[in-house]
């Protein structure tokens, strides 16, 4: 193995920093157990001109994830968990749709990506109010698009249960494992687990993206405290090269043993195959991945790396076992392959291979992608029909549940329907009938939505594609909140009279109408809309609040019109 001109590494990785348009990035390389790189390029602030420096906090995103193993071998070692037992042994409660999955889905096949799920992001992405305790029991109305093992599909949230199955194990968070097992014995002072935390330092980066015009703009912190094990660590590249160090030494930093060798191999080891399919080069192939590690052939060698992307921020960790170096790269740029490059880079002057232009093909294929992006949009929006919507706005307007996906709330404002999901930056385009896009802005993404109408044409729920490998998800309309009122339910209280037949309605001491028919017996009203009610138990069964003024009148169902008795 080679080692590294470090003086034309750094003059070359400035250089692919301003091809990839990146206002900010650090890099460190470790080398036969030294630190032979660890600096700062650019701006971690560009309107201000404040430099990175190798202590400038960036998000590692989903690097995260191999911090999260580590922590779960270090209780292989201890005999608290097992790689291949069932989950179920440890979380009795735990439930997925498919029930061979429920009884046989292991530690192992969590953190290597082959439990049947695809990545069902929107569970989670953006909601401030759930804790991971809830996501774990939402796991249970996912769908999945495969069996167990079938094939590798990336997925957070069996990240998000291994780190609450940590806590359990441990009587603490998985915060605080991960600084007492590996930041703190490492000495990784200033990494931490909070967007928060990082904007509090005084040498943190702010998050960008560009454009499709090509236009780099500032992006929103985005906080991942519930998703931590998946991807929340924030760090500095001075403490990234004490991380990599421990995995080129098997465990072992400074004389110090962190976790043992046999785990750590197991964490380093394929545990999954990962499909081959769609990648552009032929001098990188997937072998597979470990347990928070992918495993690649590069150009004849092994190496294993974990990319991290999360709003405005891109990261890469990589290390070759055999050459005994390890590289990380920090961006302050959305979803950019200069990490790639940079790695790719290091690792042809390492194993003594010929240089390959990696940015001028990287930076073609950016390109191509935001040109692409840019034609379909276009293309879909020339295929949407001239067809208004088929009621009017305040119709749609609501709150649509689903059991995994949460809250989807829809209001009006200056005509136009405005949703609130996960408070995401999000807007509603229409695009013809009763099909919307769901444009959430700072991802440049489209989702499209369809409400749906019941037999009476209401609008009674909507569907999204939020997860295209399986059906749409649909959201059922929840009732009109005021109908949780009881004051407002005991407008509807008294006898309702059709000829010899009567209705009484009640209001039991839930809170619940109750509607008792001579003859025919007690049911229990469900709110809906307005002065609506549906009958319990009876899908089709309806009834409605006829008011005139500030008086309920009437009351209408299936088997007629029953005229309200006045009292007194």
């Amino acid at each position: 193995m080679h080692e590294l001109d470090v003086a034309l590494l750094a003059k070359d990785i400035d250089a692919e920093r301003e091809r990839f348009k990146v206002r900010g990035t650090a890099v460190v390389v470790v080398q036969d157990g030294e630190v032979v790189l660890s600096t700062g390029f650019g701006e971690r602030d560009a309107a201000k001109g404040l430099p990175v420096t190798d202590t400038t906090l960036f998000a590692i995103g989903s690097s995260t994830k191999a911090f999260t193993c580590t922590v779960l071998a270090t209780l292989v070692d201890e005999g608290l968990l097992s790689w291949d037992r069932p989950v179920r042994h440890y979380l009795p409660k735990f439930d997925l749709v498919d029930p061979v999955a429920t009884a046989n889905l292991t530690l192992r096949d969590m953190l290597s990506h082959r439990s049947g799920l695809p990545r069902h992001d929107l569970v989670w992405y953006g909601d401030t109010a759930l804790a991971r305790k809830d996501v774990v029991e939402r796991l249970a109305v996912l769908k999945p698009n495969k069996g167990l093992r079938e094939l590798w599909q990336y997925n957070n949230l069996m990240y998000i249960t291994a780190g609450y199955l940590t806590e359990l194990t441990l009587g603490c968070t998985w915060e605080e494992a991960v600084r007492q097992r590996i930041l703190d014995p490492l000495g990784m002072t200033n990494t931490n687990f909070s967007v928060v935390d990082s904007q509090r330092s005084a040498d943190h980066s702010l998050p960008y993206i560009e454009r499709p015009t090509g236009e780099v703009a500032l992006m929103p912190f985005r906080g991942l405290d519930l998703a931590g094990p998946a991807g929340s660590i924030n760090s500095c590249v001075a403490d990234m090269s004490r991380w990599l160090l421990l995995n080129c030494g098997g465990g072992e930093v400074d004389g110090q043993r962190l976790v043992s060798a046999a785990a750590l191999r197991e964490i380093h080891s394929v545990s999954m195959a990962m499909p081959d399919a769609g990648r552009l080069f032929d001098e990188v192939s997937p072998v597979g991945y470990g347990m928070g590690w992918m495993v690649d052939n590069y150009r004849g060698q092994r190496v294993l790396h974990h990319g991290g992307n999360i709003d405005g921020f891109s990261a890469l960790v990589s290390f070759a076992p055999k050459a005994n170096t390890g590289v990380v790269i920090l961006t302050n740029m959305n979803a950019t392959p200069m990490r790639e490059v940079v790695a790719y880079r290091v690792w042809d002057e390492v194993f003594g291979l010929e240089s390959l232009p990696w940015g001028e093909r990287l930076r073609g294929v950016v390109e191509s992608m935001m040109t692409g992006a840019t034609q379909a949009k276009e293309h879909r929006a020339g295929q949407a029909k001239p067809l208004p919507p088929s009621h009017p706005l305040e119709e749609y307007a609501g709150l649509y549940v689903h059991p995994g996906y949460g809250t989807f709330a829809v209001t009006v404002v200056d005509d136009k329907l405005v949703p609130d999901f996960h408070g995401l930056d999000a807007s509603l385009a229409h695009r013809h009938l009763d099909v919307w896009d769901l444009r959430v802005e700072l991802q440049d993404q489209e989702l499209p939505i369809a409400f749906q109408t019941n037999f009476d044409a209401e609008v009674d729920g909507l569907i999204a594609v939020l997860e295209p490998t399986v059906d749409p998800i649909r959201f059922e309309r929840q009732a009109d909140p005021a109908l949780s009122d009881p004051a407002v339910l005991a407008r509807f209280v008294g006898s309702y009279v059709m000829g010899p037949l009567a209705v009484k309605v009640t209001l039991n001491d839930s809170g619940v109408l109750i509607g008792e028919s001579q003859p025919g017996g007690t049911f229990e009203l469900e709110p809906w809309r307005g002065t609506t009610f549906g009958v319990k138990g009876a899908p089709m069964g309806k009834i409605e609040f006829v008011v005139d003024g500030d008086k309920v009148v009437r009351l209408v169902a299936g088997a007629g019109i029953f005229e309200r008795v006045v009292e007194g």
